[in-house]
């Protein structure tokens, strides 16, 4: 088996000897997130961003290789593995004492959390919706696809998640892991004490999935607005090929 987690800290040390590693990071994950989300947004203003930062780099495939590793250690076995790799390499927030689930207490928790009616839920519904007020890196809602698919679901198909964090650098890995994962949700900056939301960053199975746009966004007149206000191709067929991991078949 290989040691993706030894060759991600790797190549992230010896990208760029200028910068100290948990810079490299936060950048990996600015353009990563970003690819993800402008295959929904198309945003000119992502677009710049993403550029602001590559151009930074003497070779910025270095951070696309980074991600290549995340995607093969994903598709390889369903983990928390950027939250991994932020815990181990000392990048997490010590102000405000950030400590992640580990994985398999997360996957027991999602177990615990199922009750009697998921199946006439999910027959009656369509899909199930899952809230993670405090989403860190993803691990909760990665343990719950990883649930349901041990009941012979398809979480990229019958699961909704919505994930909320004050720390944009957890959004971003958030974000990152559950759209390599296929999931169909958000994640969204932002405070679930106050009800605050800054930013909001739908994954892009989301448009894949009819029902949930359906049920979720296009019924409310103010989400359908805000939603159409940011993706321009949302009533109409996918015209894009998002090359998704197979462990959810």
């Amino acid at each position: 088996m290989t040691d993706y987690i030894r060759e991600f800290t790797k190549l992230l040390q010896n990208i760029d000897y200028s910068k100290r590693p948990a810079t490299v990071f936060q950048d990996f994950l600015t353009i990563s997130a970003i690819s993800f989300a402008n295959i929904v947004y198309k945003s000119d203003e992502l677009e710049k961003e993403y550029f602001e930062v590559i151009k930074q780099y003497k070779n910025p495939n270095k951070l696309a290789e980074l991600l290549t590793i995340t995607a093969l250690a994903l598709e390889e076995k369903t983990q928390d593995f950027l939250g991994s790799i932020y815990m181990r390499e000392n990048f997490a927030n010590k102000g405000t004492a950030q400590v992640f689930t580990p994985f398999h207490i997360s996957e027991c928790m999602a177990q615990m959390t199922f009750g009697e009616n998921l199946e006439s839920e999910i027959k009656e519904k369509g899909f199930i919706t899952v809230s993670d007020p405090c989403c860190g890196s993803g691990v909760m809602t990665i343990g719950m696809a990883e649930a349901l698919k041990s009941k012979d679901y398809n979480p990229q198909k019958v699961m909704w998640f919505q994930g909320i964090d004050i720390d944009m650098t957890c959004c971003k890995m958030a974000y990152i892991q559950t759209s390599l994962l296929g999931l169909s949700g958000e994640i969204v900056y932002g405070n679930t004490l106050t009800l605050e939301c800054w930013k909001r960053l739908i994954t892009p199975m989301t448009l894949l999935n009819q029902k949930i746009m359906n049920e979720i966004y296009l019924k409310k007149p103010k989400e359908k607005e805000e939603i159409k206000q940011n993706i321009q191709h949302i009533e109409e067929s996918p015209k894009f090929v998002i090359k998704q991991l197979s462990m959810f078949g």
